[in-house]
């Protein structure tokens, strides 16, 4: 059945006018991929709060014996950090730093200051760090996913750049910086980075969705549907890409895949899209 002709001619206004308000909130999924942070499973989170709360206490009691020993305070510092107590993690790093100046422990500080939401602070820190050898890749990323939270993007894509001139093969820095492009729209240049992450993980559907909403903003609809329905057979449980699919069909007036679609992406959203289906799709 054609939706679109079974309807008033003053409710097929306020059809066309809902789908426009509908396609202009076109969603693009960005991650920002950082192994130093890397999040486990929920049930296996339960586990390392437990490991991480027994390693705090072990150290506390060391160091209550021994309160110069500056590894005690940075392997309680990174339990500390990896249990969530972020100000308690860079009080132990400074303990620690003090005892023993080791340019490692200042990374600790600045991914502790990145994960407890004090972007700037970390981007100080990184700043500090950049003229070390040993690990400049990390800390041009770290840096640059700093600056794109903070919606600085023409930074975030130079550190992006440079984190790549180190490691030139990290998936990533280049999916990062795709988005980066994206969000200063240059889609043409944001197409390049998702697919240069493609050659390092085929199966990113992460790049492949968001390569679709680069050429949907491009208006190259046909070939964003290409793109969604690559990166919904790599994950079938991504609700995103359902919508981004969706929104795709209703630009081309394809009304009855588009509403499919959209049910799919609010049963896997949990029906976060509810409102949209009921308002298009009836």
């Amino acid at each position: 059945m054609d939706i679109y002709k079974n309807i008033s001619k003053n409710k097929q206004r306020i059809f066309n006018t809902r789908i426009k308000k509908f396609i202009s909130i076109i969603f693009l999924t960005l991650t920002s991929s950082c192994s130093v942070f890397y999040e486990g499973k929920d049930s296996s989170k339960e586990l390392n709060n437990k490991l991480n709360r027994e390693i705090i206490e072990n150290y506390s009691k060391a160091i209550s014996k021994n309160p110069e020993n500056s590894l005690f305070y940075l392997e309680r510092g990174r339990a500390k950090h990896d249990f969530g107590d972020y100000v308690g993690a860079i009080n132990d790093f400074n303990s620690s730093l003090s005892l023993n100046p080791d340019i490692k422990i200042m990374f600790d500080i600045a991914n502790s200051k990145y994960k407890y939401g004090d972007y700037k602070g970390a981007i100080e820190d990184y700043e500090k760090l950049t003229l070390n050898a040993d690990f400049k890749d990390e800390v041009f990323f770290n840096k640059a996913n700093s600056q794109f939270i903070l919606l600085e993007y023409l930074l975030a894509i130079e550190n992006y750049s440079k984190s790549i001139e180190y490691d030139k093969d990290d998936e990533n820095a280049f999916l990062n910086r795709g988005n980066a492009k994206f969000n200063i729209s240059d889609y043409s240049g944001s197409i390049k980075d998702y697919k240069k992450s493609l050659d390092f993980n085929k199966k990113s559907y992460i790049a492949l969705n968001n390569i679709g909403v680069s050429k949907f903003k491009l208006s190259k609809y046909r070939s964003a549907l290409k793109y969604f329905k690559k990166s919904i057979k790599l994950n079938s449980q991504n609700y995103n890409t359902f919508y981004n699919k969706s929104i795709t069909h209703f630009k081309l007036k394809e009304f009855k895949k588009a509403c499919i679609d959209l049910k799919k992406s609010m049963k896997l959203g949990k029906e976060i899209f509810k409102d949209e289906y009921t308002k298009i799709c009836f």
